[in-house]
């Protein structure tokens, strides 16, 4: 039996409410009745409740701070909520604050109350299958581990470990041995044409865990070796050596893992790559300078076409080249585009030509390093033409002979990307970074109010205005992109239905189901063995 409490200021209220069904019948039973917040609050932490159904304005404490109050505390209780029809900014508050739905007072009916009561029931089944389903993993599954492993090593990457304690306590809680030894970083890009010709936009994640995938199996021959991908087709290893290896040992083994890796991603997947190795660091908090390395070696190293190349050889071919702050440009370009920054974008695009004009020697090669850099960051908002622009940039940057051949690139591409923005109106700019932010960032928690942050503006005047501008509310948009995004999960991998829903956003396994047969037809295991057929 499900737990119920009525909360009212009228009597007659929570009578009527009480009488309006057969609780018991239906597997609900009636434990309690409070005239305002504070005393259902009182009896709510000397009793089991599953359901509170609670009028909005009361005396004492109204039903949204009760609602607060006790989701602060506790997720299990779900709250229905009794409003006037002059109530609705109060119905909405509630709802935001954690209620599940509402009822109109004064129009209440057998059958509309059952419905919401055994919706939550099915919600409690399901929330009560997934404990049960963690709990039979006991405390911490292997894919929880393995998350949580690779997010320490992530935080290593970015610098965001910084005390011994902290390190050491992570590591213990992880269960991982680690020597004290030298310690160098590998990376590479699968950002080739190869990949845009052969993959289409949305088949790009699962390419990326199938590489990952690759990966694990490789340096699981290698000990204390660890790989990851920080970000869609970026992948880092990082390799531990035993205290005592020599510096030139601790490189030779990494060059030996990157000639592994290159065979293998050939044989496989049959592209090529280009890997990047840092120099070896002594201790944890110096990870992420040899990460920093990485990123510098990998601007480079595509534009003289290098296999392998590490930090040692990539100073050494730069150590006469005048750049500037050339890198500093790239990067808050990089940074801007990120941020869907428009303006920010044109600014730092006449920089870099800036910063180029005014060095003294800069050789074409470095330049053609750079102009690619360029072409793969901006190619990010070139949507479905990304292939074909990046085919005829790429052409332009070949036939280059000289700094003024980039110079006379660079203000067409200024040009360019002013043309496109001003073709663009202010909300159609707002939107398209609404969008690319969904499509980025559909497999998180990512929502309404977060995106609506992020480009500063309140929810409701970007729901509006997504809705004007598309046609589409925000969330079927995200919807549509995530439904899309585990069908191509479903007909390529075996992977478990909830698996699926956590890979595209959805947390819930019942609830990812109910919404994909919603917009399918089909549950996702009919999908699957459809497609299969």
């Amino acid at each position: 039996m499900y737990k119920v409490l009525i909360v009212d200021d009228e009597m007659l209220a929570r009578v009527g409410i009480k009488s309006l069904i057969s609780w018991e019948d239906h597997g609900f039973t009636v434990i309690g009745e409070a005239e305002n917040g504070k005393q259902a609050y009182d009896f709510y932490m000397d009793n089991h409740i599953d359901i509170i159904i609670t009028d909005i304005k009361m005396p004492v404490l109204n039903g949204i701070e009760l609602i607060r109050k006790i989701r602060a505390q506790n997720d299990h209780i779900k709250f229905i909520v009794l409003s006037s029809f002059n109530d609705f900014e109060y119905v909405k508050e509630a709802l935001k604050s954690g209620a599940s739905d509402y009822l109109i007072k004064l129009e209440v009916q057998p059958k509309e109350l059952l419905e919401q009561l055994k919706k939550i029931a099915l919600t409690f089944k399901s929330e009560d299958a997934l404990e049960a389903q963690l709990n039979k993993k006991q405390h911490t599954s292997i894919k929880e581990k393995s998350f949580l492993k690779e997010k320490f090593f992530r935080d290593l990457l970015y610098g965001w470990i910084r005390t011994n304690y902290e390190y050491e306590k992570r590591l213990s809680e992880l269960d991982i041995d680690l020597p004290c030894g030298n310690v160098i970083c590998l990376m590479f890009y699968t950002d080739s044409m190869k990949i845009y010709e052969r993959y289409k936009e949305e088949e790009i994640h699962v390419l990326n865990y199938a590489i990952l995938n690759l990966l694990n199996e490789i340096v699981s021959e290698y000990k204390y070796t660890f790989a990851m991908s920080t970000k869609t087709k970026q992948f880092i290893i990082i390799q531990y050596s035993e205290e005592g290896t020599e510096e030139e040992d601790t490189i030779k083994r990494a060059h030996q893992l990157a000639n592994t890796i290159k065979a293998a991603i050939k044989q496989y997947l049959n592209l090529s790559i280009c890997v990047s190795i840092s120099q070896p660091v002594l201790t944890f908090n110096q990870i992420t300078e040899a990460y920093k390395q990485l990123h510098a070696i990998h601007k480079y190293q595509i534009s003289v076409n290098e296999e392998i190349m590490h930090y040692q050889d990539f100073c050494k071919m730069n150590q006469n080249i005048d750049i500037g702050g050339l890198d500093i440009d790239l990067q808050k370009l990089e940074d801007a585009l990120r941020l869907y920054d428009d303006i920010e974008v044109e600014k730092e695009l006449v920089h870099v030509r800036q910063t180029v004009e005014e060095s003294a020697s800069v050789s074409v090669e470095i330049l053609k390093g750079y102009c690619s850099t360029i072409v793969y960051l901006l190619s990010s908002r070139k949507a479905k033409n990304a292939s074909v622009w990046m085919t005829q940039q790429l052409k332009w940057i070949d036939k280059m002979v000289g700094k003024s051949d980039f110079l006379d690139w660079m203000t067409y591409i200024q040009k360019e990307w002013t043309k496109e923005q001003g073709d663009l109106s202010e909300n159609s700019r707002v939107v398209t970074a609404a969008q690319r932010l969904l499509q980025a960032n559909y497999a998180t928690d990512i929502t309404l109010e977060s995106v609506a942050n992020h480009l500063n503006l309140s929810p409701s005047y970007l729901s509006n205005l997504f809705k004007k501008e598309t046609g589409e509310k925000f969330i079927d948009y995200l919807t549509r992109i995530r439904i899309s995004q585990s069908k191509i999960h479903l007909r390529v991998q075996d992977y478990k239905i909830y698996e699926v829903g956590q890979m595209v956003g959805y947390d819930n396994e019942y609830y990812f189901s109910r919404v994909f047969k919603k917009h399918t037809g089909l549950s996702p295991r009919q999908y699957r063995s459809k497609q299969r057929v």
